[in-house]
């Protein structure tokens, strides 16, 4: 009995010492990333090598060099973390703002809706040069961009979930704060924040393919030194453009493996370990009784010394964040200056709109000069090819993959297995696919140009998956058990249970889905492989081929643009609203 007791004792201590030996090195591995890229980005925007310069392989140290790929790495981890954080930032303001104020939620949600679906290379066209700006003939410029491509493929994404998540809480909850007499600020962190975890870190690990695809097109910046050229950061992104334009499959090869090494490690030390960390935070009246998923670093971190003395820091904290801070709002009286600015609220409306119209204005009558009239003609026949494949591939995507996420969804071990898989295929950028998509044209394949439809599904099919799932997994457990009682057949099941169930995270699918859809398209529309360009009549192929001259781009984009105000106005605005009023518990 005493060996026993020895025994358990030796292996809790060893337990804690490997806990802490992980707690202090993801500390260190993410410190370092930060502080080493930080270090390396204070250099002069002459030192990044230009696209003349690597359109042919060196001898000695050859960009394409498998060595690299490990400083690349660090690099382009760097800009998903810094981005990813301004992501959040940018969520958690608009998005409360959004659900807690009405006349922001007017401006707020079309505005973020009509972001959700502008291509990359439209916020790049308006945005680079100011970006550049900031930090002159520096390499932080250009860094800003790239961090600037993750956000922009990240935060409407987030954003709207944590919009959609707070408005369907369910009404029992919020009565539960009323008679504690919560006060906002104690409500959204005890309550509308910690509801929407779960959904929001499903959305995080989906934007992840938007932030890949982003790196790709942005880790290249165009500047005049003192001509116009093209430089490249060094990163994952920029090695997967300089392989396709040398049209090195191997290289390929080598960056995907890259790219899914690091998605792999970063979803095996964060993002499993916070899946299983607010596991419990489902509303769910026997979430114990179900099976949490497994984390292995999860479990190592729980036992830590170290994790437990942060957690004790972190209560502290949480203690001063909740009931502190708001007490020096009340006593500087800041509640009666707030109340007073609400009374002038229709006044500051109808100055808002007055404004909006007046920039709306003078911004359409310098478009309408800037824009080139002669391509006026052409853009409603590239903007119907576009539509009609874009919408197209949509519904194939939903249809597979809606079905797909229910099934993975219904089952824990089944869920557990497929998740990080789904993550690290969905992390894939659909450029990686064009030396396939190359091979199946030279085969004589290229009928009807089908092959575009699996590229733009690439690009989307995966907020049908991970948004369905977070939609299946919020689902009440009490819910469900009735729906079992009444035996539903599997058409009834479908309409009358799942899909009313799940509404709010299947419109947000389809919104995320169309905005990830029409960035794709206009990679599927042409491809580049080497010296060999694979082009498609379409509105995508406009804006690539006139990637650079600003006007032309500007036509192209503001075109989509113009289709995705159409959606909201008639298709996204009533799904929020039926959503919001029918379809919650």
């Amino acid at each position: 009995m005493k060996a026993l007791n020895v025994s358990s004792k030796q292996n809790e201590r060893l337990t804690k010492i490997v806990g802490n030996i992980t707690f202090l090195f993801i500390l260190a591995l993410f410190a370092f990333i930060l502080i080493f890229s930080l270090i390396k980005m204070n250099r002069p925007l002459q030192t990044l090598p230009s696209e003349e310069f690597l359109a042919t392989a060196n001898k000695q140290n050859d960009f394409l060099s498998v060595a690299n790929l490990g400083y690349f790495s660090i690099r382009t981890m760097f800009r998903m973390i810094v981005g990813m954080l301004w992501s959040f930032l940018f969520s958690f303001v608009f998005g409360l703002l959004a659900v807690k104020y009405k006349t922001a939620r007017r401006i707020i949600l079309p505005l973020v809706n009509f972001l959700e679906s502008v291509p990359l290379l439209g916020f790049l066209t308006f945005t680079t040069a100011w970006l550049l700006g900031l930090f002159p003939e520096n390499v932080l410029g250009a860094e800003c961009v790239a961090v600037f491509a993750v956000f922009t493929g990240q935060a409407w994404n987030i954003m709207l979930t944590l919009y959609q998540i707070m408005e369907v809480i369910p009404s029992d909850l919020s009565n539960v704060t009323e008679q504690f007499k919560y006060n906002p600020w104690g409500k959204f962190w005890r309550l509308e924040f910690v509801y929407a975890i779960p959904g929001l870190l499903w959305n995080v690990i989906i934007s992840q393919t938007a932030a890949w695809f982003a790196l790709v097109a942005s880790e290249q910046a165009s500047v005049a030194l003192p001509k116009d050229t093209t430089l490249f950061l060094p990163g994952i992104g920029s090695y997967i453009q300089i392989a396709l334009d040398r049209a090195d499959f191997k290289a390929c090869l080598w960056a995907v493996l890259a790219l899914l090494l690091n998605v792999v490690i970063l979803n095996f030390l964060v993002f499993q370990s916070l899946v299983r960390a607010t596991y419990y935070f489902k509303y769910e009246t026997d979430v114990e009784s179900t099976t949490p998923p497994k984390s292995i670093v999860y479990h190592l971190l729980k036992n830590a010394t170290l994790t437990k003395q942060f957690s004790k820091a972190f209560a502290r904290f949480s203690s001063f964040w909740l009931y502190d801070l708001p007490k020096i709002w009340y006593f500087f009286k800041l509640d009666r200056l707030y109340r007073l600015v609400a009374k002038l609220r229709n006044f500051f409306k109808t100055l808002w709109y007055v404004s909006l119209a007046l920039i709306v204005i003078n911004c359409s009558i310098k478009l309408y000069h800037f824009l080139p009239h002669q391509d006026f003609s052409m853009i409603p026949r590239l903007t119907l090819y576009t539509t009609l494949r874009v919408t197209l591939a949509m519904i194939i995507a939903g249809v597979i993959f809606t079905p797909l996420a229910i099934w993975v969804a219904s089952d824990n071990r089944r869920l557990n297995f497929v998740q990080p898989i789904g993550q690290i295929l969905g992390s894939i950028p659909s450029n990686v696919y064009t030396p396939f998509i190359v091979l199946i044209i030279g085969m004589g394949f290229n009928q009807l140009q089908w092959w575009i439809l699996p590229l733009i599904m690439v690009g989307c099919q995966w907020y049908y998956f991970f948004n369905v799932i977070a939609g299946y997994l919020a689902i009440p457990d009490d819910i469900r058990d009735v729906t079992k009682l009444f035996k539903l057949s599997k058409w009834h099941w479908w309409i009358k249970y799942l899909i009313p169930s799940i509404l709010p995270y299947l419109i947000t699918a389809i919104i995320n889905a169309a905005g990830a859809a029409w960035n794709a398209d206009i990679a599927a529309e042409s491809i580049q492989w080497g010296k060999r360009s694979i082009n498609v009549t379409g509105l995508g192929q406009y804006i690539s081929a006139n990637d650079g001259i600003k006007d032309k781009s500007a036509l192209g984009t503001l075109a989509m643009c113009f289709m995705v105000g159409l959606c909201i106005a008639f298709i996204w605005q009533p799904l929020y609203r039926a959503a919001k009023e029918k379809f919650h518990y």
